[in-house]
């Protein structure tokens, strides 16, 4: 109860606290959670159409990631979805790409006709025990900055704190994009083969990833349906790589990288508008990406390639002390 008063405030009654609380309570029990390590084709879709509410009603852009493909554990639970009838209300997903002991992103999408209801607080119960028990102590919320100007009581009102480090999340809207009439390399999809050779340059680029893990995420990065990694051949010779998850309402951009004795050549957004000219010609939907922001050097080559900014992206991380 003094929690539900918490999350109110002060302003209103304890009868109508007890009132808000009964209806909690009723409410929860008729929603059932669906947990799953992934998404099958009809959940996928559910999650797109949710997503694409929150959207709209919020005016946010940042999509969860609707895929466990480049989780560290293919059989932890990764997607907690909570159901009223048959309707889906609400969405918590979970990305950890280190082993235990790293830090796990969590994502929580609830319906805007759902909220205050406890949708979010019961997806938060189902997914927390499931951290726990694979060793994940620490762990950060996704939101953005124009939620939280929205709701300026959200981070005392939770505790949580905002990490002064953001991204920006930039956009290309859907439409036709030609292939560059002059490029000095030339982009194809991943094989198995090429894997050895681009270890190297994967973990050059990014200085956390072993060996070892920049093969395994490699290794899982051969295409399928949900995610197409594609790699820059120049002069024959392998010298970055893409990845693009399709899965989601528009197609997100990540890994992307070209090796450090290529930079500043034009490579990298050559690379992207070639894979932007591939994946409109397929399957015409906006194109996305994150980038920090404070690396100008990304900006400029995203913005080269047509790229704005769209909205930042805040990550709110929890307190020991306070991890509930």
């Amino acid at each position: 109860m003094e929690s539900l008063l918490a999350l109110y405030g002060t302003r209103i009654s304890r009868d109508m606290l007890q009132y808000t609380y009964q209806f909690l309570m009723e409410a929860s029990t008729r929603m059932t959670i669906t947990i799953v390590p992934n998404l099958s084709a009809a959940q996928r879709a559910a999650a797109n159409q949710l997503v694409a509410a929150v959207e709209a009603h919020d005016h946010t852009y940042r999509e969860p990631y609707l895929s466990n493909q480049f989780n560290f554990s293919l059989t932890m639970p990764s997607f907690f979805l909570a159901y009223r009838a048959d309707q889906l209300i609400g969405l918590l997903s979970l990305y950890t790409d280190g082993g235990a002991g790293t830090m796990a992103d969590v994502f929580v999408l609830v319906h805007p006709e759902c909220r205050r209801q406890g949708v979010a607080t019961a997806l938060w119960q189902a997914a927390k025990p499931v951290l726990l028990a694979n060793g994940y102590t620490e762990w950060e919320f996704i939101t953005e900055q124009v939620f939280l100007a929205d709701y300026p009581e959200f981070l005392a009102r939770t505790g949580l704190q905002a990490d002064p480090e953001t991204e920006y999340q930039m956009a290309a809207a859907a439409a036709q994009f030609p292939m560059p009439k002059q490029s000095p390399g030339r982009i194809r999809p991943l094989r198995a083969a090429d894997v050895a050779a681009l270890v190297p340059l994967y973990t050059a680029a990014f200085a956390d990833q072993t060996p070892a893990a920049a093969h395994n995420y490699l290794m899982r990065a051969i295409p399928d349906d949900q995610t197409l990694t594609y790699v820059y051949v120049l002069n024959q010779q392998l010298v970055g790589s893409c990845a693009v998850d399709i899965s989601g309402v528009s197609d997100y951009f990540f890994s992307l990288f070209i090796s450090a004795d290529y930079q500043n050549q034009g490579l990298g957004t050559d690379m992207v508008r070639q894979i932007m000219a591939v994946r409109s010609a397929a399957a015409p939907k906006a194109f996305t990406l994150g980038v920090e922001t404070n690396n100008p050097a990304a900006l400029h080559v995203y913005a080269n390639a047509g790229f704005k900014k769209q909205t930042e992206v805040v990550y709110l991380i929890c307190p020991k002390k306070n991890n509930h």
